[in-house]
C-alpha cells in the first residue's frame, strides 16, 4: 500500500514540475528567475502553512537535524531553483527539461554513495530506456543552445539531487508538509535580498497579469503541491526508486507543449513516448524474492 501511495505521490509531482517548464516562460519572459523564485516561494509558503495548521501544526525540530533543513533550503529550494529558473530563461522550455532529466543519474549514484541503497539491473534497465525516450522526443530537432544556459541547468541538477539524497536522513522524522515549509522558508529568507539586488543592479521586472498568474501556479502547484509530494514520495520509496520517474517530467512538458503552444506530434514524440512509459513500467515489475 506504501508503496502505491508513493507511486501515485510521484506522479503528482512530476505532472505539476513537467508544466512549470511550459508556464514559467510567461513569467520569466518579464521578470528575472530570482524573481520569479520569490514570488513562487511567497505563496507556497502560505499555503503549506495553512496546510500544516490544518494537519495539527509542527512538530519541534531536533537540534542535528537542522543542517539537513539548511542544505534542503539553501541548496535546493534557494539556489538549485534559481539555476533552474535562469537555465529555463536562457534555454528552450524543451532542452531545460531534457537536462533537468539527468537527475535519476546523478540521485542514484549518490545515493549509493551516502545513502548505500544499491543500484539493481532493473533501475540501470529504466534509467537508460527512459532517457532514450527522452532523447528521441526532445533531444533531436533545431534548438540555440546557450552555454551559460546549460550550465545553469546541470548546476541545478548537481544541487537538488544532493538536497534530495540529504532530507532522506531526516524525512522520517517530519511530516512532509513541515520538511517542505521549513525548506521554502529559508529559501525565501535567502530569497528576498536576492531579488532586491536583482531588480537594483541586473535587470528589472515588468510583471503583467498574465505573468503574475503564470507566478501563481508555479507556486501551488508547481512548488506547494509538487515538493510536498516529492517530499512524501522520498518518505515512503527510497531515493533511487523516485529518480526512476524523472523521465516523465519532460514527457509533461512535451504534451503540454502540443496542447498550450499547438505543436505538431510527430513519430519520434510517439515512439520516445512509449519507450518512456516502458521504462516507467520496469520500475512496478517485481523482483523474484532471494530464499
Amino acid at each position: 500500500m506504501k508503496r502505491n501511495a508513493g507511486y501515485l505521490f510521484l506522479l503528482i509531482t512530476f505532472f505539476c514540475w513537467g508544466s512549470i517548464y511550459i508556464v514559467s516562460k510567461y513569467a520569466l519572459a518579464v521578470m528575472g528567475p530570482v524573481t520569479v523564485g520569490m514570488c513562487r516561494y511567497a505563496v507556497s509558503v502560505l499555503c503549506l502553512y495553512g496546510i500544516l495548521k490544518l494537519k495539527g501544526g509542527a512538530k519541534k525540530i531536533q537540534p542535528e537535524h537542522w543542517k539537513y533543513l539548511l542544505i534542503l533550503g539553501g541548496l535546493g529550494y534557494f539556489v538549485s531553483i534559481i539555476l533552474q529558473l535562469g537555465g529555463t530563461a536562457l534555454l528552450s522550455g524543451s532542452l531545460a527539461s531534457l537536462i533537468n532529466s539527468l537527475n535519476p543519474v546523478v540521485i542514484s549514484i549518490m545515493a549509493a554513495l551516502f545513502l548505500k541503497e544499491q543500484i539493481t539491473w532493473k533501475n540501470v534497465v529504466s534509467i537508460v530506456v527512459s532517457l532514450i525516450g527522452v532523447y528521441i522526443i526532445l533531444g533531436k530537432g533545431s534548438m540555440e543552445i546557450n552555454t551559460m544556459g546549460v550550465l545553469c541547468s546541470v548546476g541545478s541538477v548537481i544541487l537538488w539531487s544532493a538536497a534530495s539524497v540529504s532530507i532522506r536522513k531526516i524525512s522520517g522524522y517530519y511530516d512532509p508538509v513541515q520538511t517542505a515549509l521549513y525548506g521554502m522558508a529559508i529559501a525565501l529568507v535567502f530569497n528576498i535580498p536576492a531579488a532586491v539586488i536583482e531588480n537594483v543592479f541586473v535587470t528589472g521586472s515588468h510583471p503583467t497579469a498574465v505573468a503574475l498568474g503564470a507566478c501563481l501556479f508555479v507556486a501551488i502547484f508547481g512548488t506547494a503541491v509538487a515538493h510536498t509530494c516529492w517530499n512524501k514520495a522520498l518518505q515512503l520509496l527510497n531515493a533511487s526508486t523516485c529518480s526512476m520517474f524523472y523521465p516523465l517530467q519532460p514527457l509533461v512538458s512535451a504534451v503540454l507543449g502540443v496542447l498550450l503552444l499547438h505543436e505538431v506530434i510527430t513519430p519520434s514524440f510517439v515512439v520516445g513516448a512509449v519507450l518512456i512509459c516502458a521504462g516507467v513500467v520496469v520500475t512496478f515489475l517485481p523482483t523474484k524474492a532471494k530464499r
